[in-house]
């Protein structure tokens, strides 16, 4: 897959009947691993604090306040921006970070059900402004837009994310990749995001998450039996690299759902085997799926198994 051609990020951004939604669709939401939790909003004000400038800071404040209450509006968002970038004193790229970031973990509110979309919008309108009122994105702001990305449900948008990151210089670390990953599995490019892992990561980047976002979008997909393919692979590795509870779990799920019982309940045999602790999502899906095939009596097997260890 070739990066370097990537749209303009405004060309993508407009493109007709794809709009980026101003905050107002509901995707679902799941969390940012490298992303700064609420309590780290204050940062907002402390990294502007030594321009001088007691108008930034009173914006930054301002859409802290408003992001920390539930009650930042999209519109809202937007006109704060404008006059954000109307300052004179450049505004810091780790505020917006922590900007970007805040959005994307925020949960949904009346005011704004969708910030992973909402930062996206407000980065689009730096982008077509050319706004030089803001220090240059860092590595950390384009990881939080790609994962917007994905959680926004606009991965086509995340993919010029990452050429642009390249073409800039930025180096892409695993945060980065793993996100990349996502939205290529979002776009049913299930093949070309392992061809990312195994020859684009350097070989010691790539970690659990990588493996297991490839896993998914595997079984997801009703290929099960290359998922298992990968586990093995994840297994010779070892290391950061060796399969754990996610990963074993996600294709013993798959495995039960395309009628391959006895994979499953082997594969779940050899992961407590290997160590790995089977978790109450592992032990519903073993249960349920031998409850299926009216398995009764092994199910029950397992139940007291569970039970007795305490899951």
């Amino acid at each position: 897959m070739k990066f370097s051609a990537v749209p303009s990020l405004v060309e993508c951004l407009t493109s007709a009947g794809h709009p980026v939604s101003s905050g107002l669709s509901s995707p679902t939401r799941s969390h940012i691993r490298h992303c700064r939790k609420e309590q780290d909003l204050p940062r907002l004000t402390r990294s502007s604090s030594s321009s001088g400038s007691s108008r930034v800071n009173q914006l930054l404040n301002k859409l802290k306040d408003y992001l920390g209450s539930g009650t930042l509006r999209p519109e809202l968002a937007h006109q704060l921006f404008v006059e954000l970038f109307r300052q004179t004193v450049p505004v810091s790229a780790d505020a917006l970070n922590v900007l970007f970031s805040a959005l994307a973990c925020g949960l949904p509110s009346a005011a704004c059900n969708d910030g992973p979309a909402l930062a996206i919008a407000l980065f689009k309108h730096m982008a077509r402004a050319r706004c030089r009122q803001v220090m240059a994105p860092t590595n950390h702001t384009y990881n939080t837009l790609i994962e917007c990305c994905h959680m926004a449900r606009r991965p086509d948008i995340g993919l010029v994310f990452f050429g642009l990151l390249l073409k800039i210089g930025i180096t892409a670390d695993v945060f980065t990749f793993n996100s990349l990953l996502k939205c290529l599995c979002d776009m049913k490019q299930t093949d070309e995001a392992l061809g990312v892992l195994l020859h684009r990561m350097p070989g010691d980047m790539p970690d659990v998450i990588s493996y297991s976002v490839i896993i998914k979008s595997f079984c997801d997909n009703g290929r099960s039996h290359r998922a298992l393919d990968l586990l093995r692979m994840m297994t010779k590795k070892g290391y950061d690299h060796s399969p754990n509870v996610v990963s074993y779990t996600i294709i013993i799920d798959g495995l039960i759902k395309e009628g391959e019982l006895s994979k499953a309940c082997a594969l779940f045999h050899e992961m407590m085997q290997q160590g790995v602790v089977p978790d109450v999502v592992t032990y519903s899906s073993i249960i349920d799926g031998l409850c299926k095939a009216r398995a009764l009596d092994e199910a029950e097997v397992v139940l007291r198994q569970m039970i007795d260890s305490g899951v």
